[in-house]
């Protein structure tokens, strides 16, 4: 792995993690900026991740899809709102020397799987 990637994942997980939002018009940096319709990045890491969403904001978040990043003793396997949740898909990325995350439902991460297996056949890491 680079020295780099390595560095801002520590980076990242340390600080609050800037999100990235998907638009229909592309990828939202920040509240407030205009949705760009690509982004060249760096992928620092991904996995499987859980949200639970009430009235459309997120309540409960497992970026591991295993505990609760706000209560280590929730166990998402146990958990009684678990049928509620969204699965995801998280991807650490770096744009412009910035950490930012993406979660996406499995269903619109679809072409990052595939791009990820395709690597993994080649015997290559992202």
């Amino acid at each position: 792995m680079h020295p780099t990637a390595d560095i801002y994942r520590q980076i990242l997980t340390r600080t609050a993690a800037r999100y990235l939002t998907v638009r229909p018009h592309g990828l939202q940096i920040a509240p407030g900026h205009a949705p760009r319709p690509q982004l060249r990045v760096q992928i620092l890491d991904h996995g499987a991740a859980r949200t639970l969403y009430r009235e459309r904001k997120p309540v409960c978040r497992s970026l591991d899809a295993i505990v609760a990043l706000r209560d280590p003793e929730r166990r998402c396997n146990l958990c009684a709102d678990r049928d509620q949740c969204t699965p995801q898909v998280r991807i650490d990325l770096v744009f412009d020397c910035l950490p930012y995350r993406l979660l996406l439902a499995y269903t619109s991460a679809k072409n990052f799987l595939l791009y990820q297996a395709e690597l993994v056949q080649r015997g290559r890491r992202l």
